[in-house]
């Protein structure tokens, strides 16, 4: 799945992370356009059509994809910089991450 481009509105976009819920999604998504690549995610309702053909149902994961010509850059910083959560250490991020949203599910600022 990770590395595969995909056709979306006329467009090649590839998957340069998989990661298994929206609120890690959304980080690397952050991560990349910080450092200026174009950036698209989506759950798996918006791509079943796509992945099917590949034979994918990939149910509470989230996609990351850049345009095709930005992939290998953007893997290669996602290679230097994302941790990859598994397991309980995942189920903790993920619980940290929910205390943190607020009522509208967005994360709380400081004062």
């Amino acid at each position: 799945m990770k590395g595969d481009t995909v056709l979306i509105n006329g467009d090649r976009w590839t998957i340069v992370d998989v990661a298994p819920a929206a609120p890690l999604g959304e980080m690397v998504a952050a991560l990349l356009e910080d450092e200026g690549f174009v950036v698209m995610t989506r759950g798996p309702d918006n791509l079943t059509d796509i992945f099917s053909h590949l034979g994918t149902h990939s149910l509470g994961v989230n996609y990351v994809l850049v345009p095709e010509d930005q992939a290998e850059r953007a893997l290669a910083l996602i290679e230097e910089t994302v941790t990859d959560y598994q397991g309980q250490e995942l189920d903790v991020l993920l619980d940290e991450l929910a205390e943190q949203d607020g009522p509208s599910g967005r994360v709380e600022e400081e004062n």
